[in-house]
This record gives C-alpha cells, structure tokens and sequence, in this order.
C-alpha cells in the first residue's frame, strides 16, 4: 500500500496504533511521525517513566501491593493504557482486592484530588524545545477533556522548566504532550508523558500552533518556528450529529422567509448546505412568496442575490408545488402546510431548518 501509493508519511495518533508501528519500524517503507522507538517505549510504560523523572518532579506516591495501602481512596490504572482506560478510584481495601483478584498486574497510586494539566510541546529535530504551555483540564469525560483552559503564565516557566528537563533525558520530537495533577497538597505531580497528538490541542492550534503540520514539516527536514495568537481562549467540546442516508437528489427548491432569513438573520446552517450543494453542482431553486415590496433589493442586502439558479416570486394564494419541475428533487420550507402540498404533489422528500443537518456533510 504505502509503494503503490507512493505514501510519504504515517502519522499514528492511537496510542495502541502506534505501538504495533513501533514493533514493525523497521519493515515500514515511509517515514512514521514518531520519536525514536527508545522513546516510546518508555512513555509507553508510566512505571518507567515514573522511575526516570522520580528525581525531577513530584511523582504520586505508588503501592507495589494492595497490602501497602495505608490511605484511601487510591487510584488503580494498567502500565500502559492510555484516555482513562481501565482507570478507576478504589475507596476501600476490600474493593481493591476484588479489583487485583481478576486484574493483578494493575498499577496504584495514591489518589490526586486537585486540578489536572495538560502540557502542548513541540520540539524540532534539533532538540530543541519550541513550544510548551499547560491547559487546565476542566471537564472530562471518556477519558477526553471536553472543557479547557489555557494555564497562567506562572504556572507555565513550571511546566517549561519540567519541559527541557524531560527533552534533556527523552530526546522526544515533533508533537507531544505530558500531564500533571495537584495532590492533596496543592503539589503537582508528573502522570505520564505522551509522544502523540492530543485531541485537545486543538486549544492552541486556535493560537497558531498546528502541531500535525509542525511535525510534518520538521519530519520532512524544514526548520520551522512558532509564532502564537496574543488573546485569551476556552475550548468547550461537545457531541455533533452526522448521518448517513440513502437519499439523492439534483435540486433543492427553497423558502425565503423564516428559512433561509430567520428572525431578521441569516440561517447560516442552511446557507453551509446550499454552498454544499454548489460545491456539489446541485441546481438551486428559490420559490418565495415574500411580502418584502423590493425582493430583488432584499436578496442582495443578504448578499445571496447570486446563489440561486432560479428565482421565483409567488402570490399568497398560489401553490409552490406548481413550480417544482424535477422530481429527483428537496422542498426546504419552514411552513407545514407549504411542505404537506408539495409531498403529495410530488412525493418528495421536504425539509424543515430542523432537519438541516442530516444534510450536511464534512467531506465538503
């Protein structure tokens, strides 16, 4: 696949992924955006990273045995998993050896309460460490932040220090990331580093720092810098609907009022479909009964004059599924009525601004 495809790069952001590629390095024809297997290896394994940086940074206190336990609640974790999985908080010993009757290689450590921090870093194949900047982990589900915010300055010459002391002994390149939390004491503690992208970099992808292309471009030898955005941003990450659907269609006949103009503005959900269906070379068919006295005039006060194939303005009184000529075809109107007629008419499928989005497609 890669000769045939004549492919440049794999670029693996799975962390199970890029174990098997790290075992088949050298039997893969194409450059892999990794640091060197050595690397991975030990931000594979959180013991050993553990061991590395015990004397660079506070590392949570770790129980060799459930036995070893003196204060709960712990947190129980497997070496090498990563995104919370299997991770869970035990509360009591008899719960823990339930836990370690089925699961007896898993790691523990004591249980950190506080604020948690992701680090966004990227380093050259210089060595040298280019970006480093700390994002509070607000909201977190599956493992994934889906609220966060950019760390003070203060707390990032911390994180930068912890940085370059962990580049000086892991010579890691292109995009990585490492995480730390407050312990009961306000102290925080090292919990792993990561020599992968993270999904919620994207938090300072929005100040400039595209860490995929940064480490492409470094990987394909250019010398490359950073330069980053001055304002303040939160990310808020939430659940968006795509679907897939069997339905075709050519045309798309459309309502004005309370459609595509909606309570004195755009609809812009509906105007990213219909430059969609442009991209798409769909016809666009306007069918209004606008009662504006300048239709023309208010179609490019919205600046769409230009968006439609066919324009046409109808009475109150008259029937729009009279103007619908294709029937490999969508009705888009907000009014009921408008769109029961035109169904039985023609048997086509028709559309509300609620069903918008089973149109819409990301390929576009």
């Amino acid at each position: 696949i890669i000769r045939d495809n004549r492919i440049d790069f794999i670029f693996p952001t799975n962390a199970y992924v890029i174990d098997g590629l790290v075992r088949e390095r050298d039997k893969i024809g194409c450059k892999i955006v990794l640091s060197d297997s050595d690397v991975i290896q030990t931000t594979r394994s959180k013991t050993r990273t553990a061991e590395m940086f015990r004397d660079a940074c506070p590392i949570p206190r770790a129980y060799r045995d459930p036995s070893e336990v003196d204060t709960f609640p712990v947190f129980v974790k497997p070496d090498n998993a990563y995104g919370a999985q299997g991770a869970l908080v035990s509360h009591n010993r008899e719960h823990l050896n339930e836990i370690f009757r089925n699961q007896p290689n898993l790691l523990i450590q004591e249980h950190l309460p506080g604020r948690e921090y992701s680090i966004d870093c990227f380093s050259n194949q210089k060595g040298q460490l280019l970006f480093c900047e700390g994002r509070e982990r607000v909201r977190i589900r599956m493992g994934t932040t889906f609220s966060g915010v950019l760390a003070n300055e203060s707390l990032n010459k911390t994180f930068r220090r912890l940085g370059e002391q962990i580049m000086a002994r892991l010579p890691l390149r292109g995009a990585w990331f490492f995480q730390m939390k407050e312990n009961a004491r306000g102290q925080l503690c090292l919990l792993e580093i990561e020599a992968r992208i993270a999904g919620t970099m994207a938090l300072n992808r929005v100040r400039g720092v595209n860490f995929p292309l940064l480490s492409l471009y470094d990987f394909a030898g250019y010398d490359v810098n950073v330069t980053i955005n001055d304002y303040s941003v939160a990310i808020d990450r939430a659940l968006l609907n795509r679907y897939n659907h069997t339905l075709e269609f050519d045309v798309v006949y459309i309502d004005l009022d309370d459609t595509i103009v909606v309570k004195n503005k755009l609809n812009t959900e509906l105007i990213r479909f219909l430059y969609q269906c442009v991209n798409q070379k769909k016809k666009i068919v306007l069918i209004s009964k606008s009662l504006e006295s300048d239709p023309n005039a208010y179609l490019k006060k919205w600046r769409i004059d230009g968006l439609f194939d066919e324009t046409h303005w109808l009475r109150e009184e008259e029937s729009k599924a009279l103007y619908i000529k294709n029937t490999n075809s969508i009705f888009i109107d907000d009014s009921f009525s408008e769109r029961a007629d035109v169904h039985k008419a023609h048997g086509i499928p028709t559309f509300d601004g609620s069903m918008i989005e089973m149109l819409l497609s990301d390929k576009e």
